[in-house]
C-alpha cells in the first residue's frame, strides 16, 4: 500500500514534530529539495530527495513528476487529489535527481492568478508564497515537494505591485555547516549541534494585506533531527523571525553498539531546505 507523506515536505506543517517520527524505524522521505528554492514559471529547477530507513538512505531511485491539476481555492490540501491519485502529471523521469521546467501555468493552477469568471485568488502561505507540487514515488512511498514559484501580488495597490516586481528577491536554500562528531559511545547522552551561517535566514519583501504596504521580514528557520536508534531529547527547534541564533542542539541518547545514521534537516519559512546525513559507528 502506498503511503502519502505530505506533512514532512509542506512548508505550512506544524513546527512541533511528533517525537515518534524522529526515530527512523521504517522507510521514510524526509525532504524534497528544490534548486533553486524559488523560481518563476518556465524556469529550470533540479530536485533532490532525502530518504531514510533503519539501514540508512534508500538505494531505490524515485520516479518524479510535476502535478498539473489545478488546486481549487477552497481546498486546504497543498496537493490536489488527482495528483495524489497519479493523474494529471508531467513525467520527470527516474533518478537520484530530477530536472524540469516549471509549468508555465503554475501561478494559475497553484498561485493567485484567476481564470475569467469572478474567481477569488488563492490564499498565499504565511510568507506570501505559492508552490508548485512535485511528486516523488520510491519503494511504495509517495511524497510531495513544494517548489516555490514567484507570482505577482493579486490584490495590492498598483504602486506596491510595481515595487514588489522590481525589488522582490527569490528565496535561496539555506546551508548547513558540516557536523563533526568524535567517538560515539553506546547507551549514553551525546550533544548534537547543527550550525548555519547568519545569511541562511534571509530578509524578504512581504505585502502586509491589512496595512496594504510592503514591509521587510526575516525568515524563520526550523531544524529537525532524525536517528535510526536511541532517542532524541528535542527533535525540532524553531528559530523565530526575530531570533538571530545560528545553532540548534539536541541530546541523543545513543543506541547499542553498531552502525547508526543521523539526519538534520534545516527549513526556512519560504520553503528552502538544507540537509546533512551522518553515518556513525556507535562503540
Amino acid at each position: 500500500m502506498k503511503r502519502a507523506l505530505l506533512c514532512l515536505i509542506v512548508a505550512a506543517c506544524d513546527d512541533a514534530l511528533d517525537q515518534r517520527l524522529a526515530i527512523i524505524d521504517e522507510p521514510r522521505v524526509l525532504a524534497v529539495i528544490a534548486e533553486p528554492a524559488e523560481a518563476k514559471p518556465k524556469a529550470t529547477v533540479t530536485y533532490t530527495i532525502v530518504t531514510a530507513s533503519p539501514d540508512g538512505p534508500l538505494a531505490t531511485l524515485p520516479a518524479w513528476a510535476y502535478c498539473t491539476s489545478p488546486k481549487p481555492p477552497t481546498e486546504d490540501n497543498a496537493v490536489p487529489v488527482p495528483c495524489v491519485a497519479g493523474e494529471a502529471l508531467i513525467d520527470l523521469g527516474t533518478g537520484a535527481q530530477a530536472t524540469g521546467e516549471l509549468p508555465a501555468d503554475g501561478c494559475l493552477n497553484y498561485g493567485p492568478d484567476t481564470p475569467p469568471g469572478g474567481f477569488r485568488p488563492r490564499d498565499a502561505d504565511s510568507t506570501g508564497g505559492y508552490y508548485q507540487p512535485v511528486r516523488a514515488e520510491v519503494e511504495g512511498l509517495l511524497a510531495f515537494g513544494l517548489s516555490r514559484i514567484t507570482c505577482k501580488l493579486p490584490t495590492a495597490p498598483a504602486e506596491a505591485s510595481r515595487e514588489y516586481d522590481l525589488s522582490y528577491v527569490a528565496n535561496h536554500n539555506p546551508t548547513l555547516d558540516p557536523i563533526e562528531l568524535g567517538a560515539i559511545p553506546a547507551d549514553t547522552d551525546v550533544t548534537l549541534t547543527a550550525t548555519w551561517p547568519a545569511e541562511a535566514a534571509e530578509t524578504y519583501l512581504f505585502f502586509d494585506t491589512f496595512a496594504q504596504v510592503l514591509v521587510d521580514r526575516r525568515e524563520s528557520l526550523r531544524a529537525s533531527w532524525f536517528a535510526t536508534g536511541g532517542s532524541l531529547a528535542v527533535d525540532a527547534t524553531l528559530i523565530d523571525e526575530d531570533d538571530l541564533a545560528t545553532t540548534a542542539s539536541t541530546t541523543w541518547h545513543t543506541p547499542p553498539a553498531g552502525p547508526a545514521f543521523l539526519w538534520v534537516v534545516l527549513r526556512d519559512s519560504r520553503g528552502g531546505i538544507a540537509a546533512r546525513e551522518l553515518a556513525i559507528t556507535v562503540e
